[in-house]
């Protein structure tokens, strides 16, 4: 199952929930577990599922010598691993920074208009040197 939420200024979050075949349950009972992921996800804050951090982070580590920069919700324990083998793997090593207003502008704006701010959690700004990472087997033209 997929849920989409658009907002008015064009963002968009997306939570993936499947069934295994041994735990079959209602629909109604699946969608309000899916709904109820989906709201802990944006909770949480960042631009990024969860679930997507690290391989959002490795593309961070392959990309041309600039910095990359993403704001992200609390760290999952595959990403804290994740980090530490890139560093190990690649030598990069992230620069974070913790960001308590999670991106928005003065308090009107981050205000949902029933006196509760958007977002609980703390975010988290990452960036990092990207290696340079080329595919050498392509074909250059």
């Amino acid at each position: 199952m997929n849920h989409n939420i658009n907002s008015d200024s064009g963002d968009m979050m997306q939570h993936d929930q499947t069934v295994e075949r041994k735990n079959i349950e209602l629909p109604e009972d699946l969608g309000k577990r899916s709904a109820t992921l989906l709201l802990q996800e944006i909770y949480s804050g960042g631009c990024i599922d969860t679930s997507a951090q690290s391989f959002a982070m490795l593309m961070m580590c392959l990309t041309p010598e600039d910095v990359s920069r993403i704001r992200l919700g609390q760290f999952s324990q595959y990403t804290i691993m994740s980090l530490r083998l890139y560093k190990e793997a690649f030598g990069v090593e992230f620069k974070l920074r913790a960001d308590d207003n999670g991106g928005e502008g003065s308090d009107d704006e981050s205000d949902d208009g029933f006196g509760s701010k958007r977002g609980g959690g703390q975010t988290i700004i990452c960036s990092c040197l990207g290696i340079g990472y080329r595919n050498m087997a392509r074909a250059s033209t």
